[in-house]
């Protein structure tokens, strides 16, 4: 019983430490999205898809553990059957009922942070990308005067936009 706890201990902590990794990357993205850098912003990216691997990995190996802790903590359990953190705490001798509850709380809290970071992220891409648009689009505009004269013979004045008005 025991060693099903503690591989459930273990895989928790391996999963929180994954996620403080993920959660850095995460203000780094932002840090670099600020600073225009998109160098270190490509290698975030590619880190942020090799932490997400892991995660799931993680995740995967929590589970396994979550339902080896729950055969032994509970045998009278259906198979399949789910039970949350704080029923596998409760059944748990005491020092892995602190760890357990302790480490429940710190994945959940890890997990809003994440969920906040991603959602500020998100925004920011949006609005870096609303910007590029609007360059462009003024870029686009500004080739449209070929030089043709108008009905009353005078060329016409096509409106100038400079790259220093897009970014104004």
């Amino acid at each position: 019983m025991a060693d099903a706890v503690e591989q459930l201990i273990e895989a928790m902590q391996d999963e929180l430490q994954c996620h403080r990794k993920l959660a850095a990357v995460l203000d780094g993205k932002l840090d670099a999205m600020r600073h225009f850098d998109v160098s270190r912003l490509e290698a975030l990216r590619h880190n942020e898809q090799r932490l997400l691997n892991v995660v799931r990995m993680n995740g995967q190996r929590r589970a396994e553990a979550t339902q080896q802790a729950t055969w032994r903590l509970f045998p009278q359990r259906r198979i399949g059957s789910s039970v949350t953190a704080k029923e596998l705490a409760q059944a748990a001798p005491e020092p892995a009922r602190s760890k357990i509850l302790a480490l429940a709380a710190m994945l959940r809290e890890m997990a809003q942070n994440i969920q906040r970071l991603n959602r500020v992220n998100a925004v920011a891409t949006r609005k870096v990308l609303g910007h590029f648009d609007q360059i462009f689009r003024i870029i686009a505009q500004s080739g449209r005067d070929v030089g043709l004269y108008g009905r009353a013979g005078k060329k016409s004045m096509a409106e100038q936009n400079r790259l220093v008005d897009a970014i104004a």
